[in-house]
């Protein structure tokens, strides 16, 4: 599962984490990829009684001491080498997160990753908006090049990516002669036609009471855009299942963007059962070891 929370504590912060808390509930990922956590925001997190389920990435001092956001992630499966890098073209202070998952004894490790690349900038309001085209898709390659060492890799994020203004997602092939290429898993996932339609479904008659005008839209860009995405190199697994979460009428919205639920399914399982419970479904291998739901 992956989520920006929406930095903003003016706007109704607590209930609208207490409503991200409830789709972690709902869904009981494995692994969860935050973005736009602040100190506050975290400890918000940390008095819900899901958060005691969870291992967390670390959080370094400077991060607790500044209101600046930053990104986490959360996992039921212990982590190993984890480890968190700055981007070198960053001017807001940018990265990513990684470590290493082992689902079971005979279910091969997983690289486990988040980040939230380089956002456009309105700047001042008489000046032209500031894309930042060129950084975002640099931390990209950077991020993808990095990872790519490893047979197993979820890449999860704001990627603050306009399919109308950048270039294509930086997704290298993986020379593995048909496995283990880089794949965006909502394209592969959802045929166009489907995308196309989940946007305009999650776009309309959206409701954001405690929201300001230019709040709404934030959420309408965002949903358009698809900024948050899965990226993914898979050579032991395949991808199950995906799903948007948060976009149902409720008294306000949890972000200014939506949840994305993937699910990754060692290969050779059967397809994931469709369903109001297969995103949080844990797909067993015949002999019982596990494959987390993202």
């Amino acid at each position: 599962m992956t989520y920006n929370v929406w930095s903003r504590e003016d706007v109704a912060v607590y209930k609208r984490m207490k409503a991200i808390g409830s789709l972690v509930e709902k869904h009981k990922p494995d692994v969860i990829f935050f973005q736009e956590i602040t100190p506050y925001i975290l400890r918000i997190f940390k008095s819900f009684a899901w958060w005691k389920e969870y291992h967390c990435s670390e959080v370094k001092p400077e991060e607790q001491a500044t209101k600046l956001h930053f990104c986490m992630m959360l996992s039921k499966i212990p982590m190993e080498k984890p480890a968190s890098w700055k981007f070198t073209n960053t001017s807001t202070g940018r990265g990513y997160v990684e470590a290493d998952i082992n689902p079971g004894t005979s279910s091969p490790a997983i690289h486990i990753a988040t980040t939230q690349l380089e956002s456009p900038s309105s700047g001042p309001p008489a000046a032209q908006p500031q894309t930042r085209s060129l950084e975002r898709y640099a931390q990209a390659e950077h991020a993808v090049a990095a990872l790519g060492s490893a047979r197993n890799v979820v890449l999860g994020g704001d990627m603050s990516w306009d399919d109308a203004v950048d270039m294509p997602f930086p997704l290298p092939a993986g020379g593995g002669g048909g496995g283990g290429d880089w794949v965006d898993a909502w394209t592969v996932l959802r045929p166009e036609h489907e995308r196309a339609s989940a946007r305009r479904t999650t776009a309309s008659g959206t409701r954001i009471s405690p929201c300001s005008t230019a709040s709404r839209r934030m959420l309408a860009s965002s949903l358009k855009k698809r900024s948050d995405r899965f990226v993914c190199k898979l050579q032991d697994y395949k991808l199950g299942g995906i799903e948007l979460i948060g976009r149902t009428k409720l008294h306000l919205r949890p972000s200014c963007h939506l949840g994305v639920v993937l699910t990754v399914v060692v290969t050779g399982d059967p397809p994931p059962v469709h369903g109001a419970l297969a995103p949080r479904r844990k797909l067993r291998d015949s002999t019982g070891s596990t494959a987390p739901s993202e």
